[in-house]
Order: C-alpha cells, then sequence, then structure tokens
C-alpha cells in the first residue's frame, strides 16, 4: 500500500521544452493594471533568444529561467526580471520583479503591476 501511496504523490517532471516553445511567438498586450493599454504594446519571442518590445527601441534579448522567471536584456541599457504568473498557448501574464538600469548602476527589486497578454501569433 505504501508503494502506490508515494508513487501517487511524485510530481510530475516538468517539461522544459514545452515551456520554451510555449513563449516563442508575437503577443499584445491586452490588460495592465493601471488600465491603461497602448495598443502598440507587444511583445515577440523567437526561437534564437531574440526579442522585440515594441515601441521600445534597442536590441533585445530573453532568456527565460524554468519554470517562472523570464528576463528581457535590453543591450546596453538594462534588464528586467519577470515573475511569470501564467504562460498558455493563448496567454502569458508576468509581473515585474527586478529592474537593472547599468548607466545608472540602479539594481532594485520591484512589485510591479501585472501585465496580460494574449498570443498573436505562434512565429
Amino acid at each position: 500500500m505504501s508503494f502506490f501511496y508515494s508513487c501517487k504523490n511524485k510530481q510530475q517532471p516538468i517539461n522544459y521544452a514545452s515551456i520554451d516553445s510555449l513563449i516563442v511567438g508575437k503577443w499584445k498586450m491586452v490588460e495592465y493594471a493601471d488600465g491603461y493599454v497602448n495598443v502598440l504594446d507587444t511583445l515577440g519571442f523567437y526561437k534564437n533568444g531574440k526579442a522585440d518590445c515594441p515601441p521600445e527601441t534597442g536590441k533585445f534579448t530573453y532568456h527565460l529561467i524554468k519554470p517562472d522567471l523570464l528576463i528581457i536584456y535590453n543591450k546596453g541599457f538594462g534588464e528586467q526580471h519577470f515573475k511569470i504568473l501564467k504562460l498558455s498557448n493563448d496567454s502569458l501574464i508576468k509581473q515585474l520583479r527586478r529592474q537593472r538600469i547599468y548607466a545608472d548602476s540602479i539594481d532594485e527589486l520591484v512589485s510591479g503591476e501585472i501585465e496580460k497578454y494574449i498570443r498573436v501569433t505562434n512565429e
């Protein structure tokens, strides 16, 4: 009986490949905590680790640390660390947790606003 009990309570392994593939695509912001959503606010994540964050400018890359941390880098400017609250085929919900601005030597923990996105494309 204890054998069955221990098997039933094992956590299922996290499939990291599926998490990586879930984030790839273009995402459109649909909700921001203060209510204002700029129609241009989108995120694009690519298989090669590159990202784009219109209307922001710069060279962006990202790193997904499994299972719930996303870091977006703006080369030469800084980086933002987000807690992923939800990631599925059609939605991404994230919250800013830390930001680093290199030129100003800013490195601070924050409890940022929750941002909600819907998937626009899978590429």
